[in-house]
């Protein structure tokens, strides 16, 4: 019976021993895949760095080119009002001068058509002697 122990108790043991053998391999296994996911996902974190990098140079540019087309409708806005400020006042006169030279033919006097259009009577008469007559 003493042998018959001996022998069990050296299964027992090479059986003990092949699985703390095999539980120490794939524990191996584990953290060496571990290791690769983890550097993998450091790969990946690091390209993606790279393409946030490579977006915010390309968002930056055009935001660049937004800036000065902006800029640009700025200025060709200022000019279009400054433009338009200056056809109104040239239609405006224009039609002040139509206006009193057309009194001034009516028969009226300097006196009536600076009351009438609420102007001074020297601007009346300069305008009737500048502007009458011409066509």
């Amino acid at each position: 019976m003493n042998s018959e122990f001996w022998i069990l108790q050296a299964i027992f043991d090479l059986g003990l021993v092949g699985y703390i053998l095999l539980s120490r391999y794939y524990e191996k296994k584990e953290r060496e895949g571990l290791l690769r996911l983890i550097e993998s996902l450091k790969n990946l974190v690091e390209k993606q760095k790279e393409l946030i990098n490579i977006a915010n140079l390309r968002i930056t540019d055009h935001q660049d080119r937004l800036n000065s087309i902006l800029d640009d409708i700025r200025k060709k806005n200022t000019l279009l009002t400054e433009l338009l400020s200056t056809i109104k006042n040239k239609t405006y006169q224009d039609d002040v001068k139509l206006r009193v030279i057309s009194l001034k033919q009516e028969g009226k006097s300097v006196d009536e058509i600076a009351k009438q259009l609420n102007m001074s009577k020297g601007e009346v008469e300069l305008i009737i002697k500048l502007y009458e007559g011409v066509e």
